[in-house]
Parts: structure tokens; C-alpha cells; sequence
């Protein structure tokens, strides 16, 4: 994947992330803060791509650990997870 295009698909990712979780007020305070932290990371232009691409999948995957997580959040982050898995094999 060219490095324009894993651009690209980070700030699509991130603006998922922004809108289905961390601006949704229905989501757990907890969840939010966390889906906005994989966005910083995401969004981060001083970090290495696979650096922030697995730092976010790490926090995600700590998040759909939750058990207070609501379904429909759950199945946002795996959807979201899916996406990063891809990235990042395309960078390897």
C-alpha cells in the first residue's frame, strides 16, 4: 500500500472511530476516551505508520475486553480492528 494511500485509510478509520464512538454520547466515558486516543495515535504525523497502527490496535483491543461495553460498540471496535489488522499486513 502506498504511503498516501495507508494515509488515507488511517484518517478513514479515524473519522469512524470519531463518529461512531468517541462523539457518541452512548458509548461509555471509558470507551470514548480510549477511541479518541487510538485517533491521536492514528493521526500522529511524528510516529512511525506500524508504530501507530499497533499502538491503536493494542488500545482497541484492551477496549473490546470491556465488559461494560455495549454490542453495537463491541462490534465497531472488531470492525475497526479488522481494518487495522490489514493495514498493517500491507506495510509488511
Amino acid at each position: 500500500m502506498a504511503a498516501a494511500s495507508t494515509e488515507s485509510k488511517l484518517k478513514q478509520i479515524s473519522n469512524e472511530l470519531e463518529a461512531r464512538l468517541a462523539n457518541d454520547s452512548g458509548v461509555p466515558r471509558n470507551i470514548r476516551k480510549g477511541a479518541n486516543d487510538a485517533v491521536a495515535l492514528l493521526m500522529d504525523k511524528q510516529k512511525e505508520t506500524d508504530l501507530k497502527v499497533s499502538s491503536a490496535i493494542s488500545i482497541l483491543a484492551d477496549l473490546s475486553n470491556d465488559s461494560n461495553i455495549p454490542m453495537d460498540s463491541w462490534s465497531v471496535i472488531m470492525q475497526i480492528l479488522s481494518e487495522l489488522e490489514m493495514v498493517l499486513k500491507s506495510l509488511n
